[in-house]
């Protein structure tokens, strides 16, 4: 796998974006602090769906509406955005949230998404879905998620020392990567590269190993010369459920970040609803923001 082709990274655009809810108060920290420390322009953006405007009744048909207006003007009132460049927005969208707020990054050219989820699972994950994981999987540029069990960070805090990359080596991995080189780099952390293998059931004894070392010198020539971080770089290969070894790695290590691609599927929204595909195991239960960017 080849980084020849990475893109530039910056973070001047930071884009928040909320419903209000507690899951959204949970990733403010992180929106903040991130901005602070880039010098970005932070955009707050919250999004009503014109389907739930049209059920507003008299005397208020425009109550939904208003009522996002307010609670941003009381959001942006707070000292937590004191020396933060920060504009805010809200969007009566014509049509689902994900795809609203991926036209918005586009025409705000934002750089980062900053938001959170609830961790739906179950039933309810079939039923309802989650907006978070359908815009990590269909927006144009990398989403940071804050689950329900991310530990909450105070501002002055947010530092984020201890950086996880989980990648399966295949070439839609390699944007990942490269964002997990550069915050290694910016943020002077210590970085783990990990592979999970996926390993068949009727195999010989000796194979998992084989594939074990094969990969792990695979994940040892990823990291670039001219990163100059391979002396604070910790290479894990594991055998499993690639969910199950991510959380685990990440929690053993007091990992402040997940770094991942998506989900690959060309159906974000079906995606959204199925509660056992890797991504949302690690979105919900993570017990950090997980950065997923998309090749």
């Amino acid at each position: 796998m080849s980084l020849l082709a990475a893109p530039s990274i910056s973070l001047r655009n930071i884009m928040f974006a909320t419903d209000f809810s507690s899951s959204s108060e949970a990733a403010l920290p992180y929106a903040i602090g991130l901005s602070r420390r880039y010098n970005s322009l932070l955009n707050i953006v919250s999004v009503v769906p014109a389907e739930i405007c049209d059920n507003a009744q008299p005397p208020d048909p425009f109550y939904f509406r208003h009522s996002a207006e307010n609670k941003m003007a009381n959001l942006v009132t707070s000292e937590l955005f004191q020396g933060i460049r920060h504009q805010e927005l809200v969007k009566e969208g014509e049509g689902e949230v994900p795809q609203v707020l991926s036209e918005l990054m586009q025409k705000l050219e934002i750089d980062l998404v900053v938001l959170g989820t609830h961790g739906r699972g179950g039933v309810k994950k079939l039923l309802l879905g989650s907006v978070a994981e359908e815009i990590a999987d269909s927006a144009p540029c990398p989403v940071l998620t804050v689950g329900p069990y991310a530990s909450p960070k105070p501002i002055p805090e947010l530092k984020l020392a201890r950086i996880l990359c989980a990648t399966d080596l295949l070439p839609g991995s390699a944007k990942a990567l490269a964002y997990a080189f550069w915050l290694t780099e910016h943020e002077h952390a210590h970085l783990t590269l990990l592979h999970v293998l996926k390993m068949p059931a009727d195999v010989p004894l000796e194979y998992p190993e084989a594939e074990r070392n094969s990969s792990m010198k695979r994940l040892e020539q990823l990291v670039p010369l001219e990163a100059g971080i391979s002396g604070e770089t910790e290479f894990i290969v594991e055998v499993g459920a690639p969910a199950e070894h991510i959380l685990k790695v990440a929690e053993g290590n007091g990992s402040d970040l997940i770094v991942m691609g998506p989900h690959h599927t060309s159906h974000p929204h079906v995606s959204a609803h199925l509660p056992w595909v890797t991504p949302h195991q690690v979105l919900c239960h993570a017990r950090c923001p997980v950065l997923t960017v998309r090749d």
